[in-house]
């Protein structure tokens, strides 16, 4: 199960990074037109709309996956091992928390999209689809900062201390699983 779901952030991962750099690509291809022809990509913010949502929400898996979420350890570090780990463990589960209300959130704006059958602009797609793509991935999420609770849960139980440097934490969700 843990290494499914660190080849689906993986996968999520690479998804965002294609998405990033098609749109690049386009806004690249974007300016030397208007500089070169004197005419813009009819359309682009179009797919800009649709491609934006997508690359945010797919960094989002494998950012929790390696606990490279913004963290503040220095008071657990402080603190004697076990109530550095309850200081962790509540970071974790809050961020699990928040995560869960942001996928409760932008689900209820997809299902108005979906509902009202919203299309962009200039070119008429439907933007849902993107919406859709984009809940699945923050809704992945929840799974994967369970695991993270879990694994920092585990640590409290057994009395282990803080990594002592961004370098000791681990770089994969199957070197969270240890």
């Amino acid at each position: 199960m843990i290494r499914l779901i660190g080849t689906a952030g993986n996968l999520s991962a690479v998804l965002g990074l294609v998405c990033l750099l098609s749109m690049s690509a386009a806004i690249l291809a974007d300016a030397l037109t208007r500089t070169v022809f004197n005419a813009p990509i009819y359309g682009l913010n179009d797919l800009l709309e649709i491609l934006t949502p997508v690359i945010v929400a797919s960094c989002f898996p494998v950012t929790l996956a390696t606990l490279q979420n913004i963290s503040i350890r220095f008071l657990g570090r402080w603190l004697n091992p076990r109530a550095g780990q309850m200081v962790e463990l509540f970071g974790q589960v809050a961020a699990l928390l928040v995560m869960a209300g942001i996928v409760w959130e932008v689900g209820r704006y997809t299902a108005k999209l979906v509902e009202h059958g919203q299309y962009t602009w200039l070119l008429k797609i439907p933007v849902w689809p993107s919406w859709v793509v984009s809940t699945a991935l923050l809704a992945f999420c929840l799974p994967v900062q369970a695991l993270v609770v879990a694994g920092v849960f585990r640590d409290f139980r057994r009395g282990r201390p803080l990594a002592g440097s961004e370098s000791e934490i681990p770089d994969t969700v199957e070197e969270t699983r240890r």
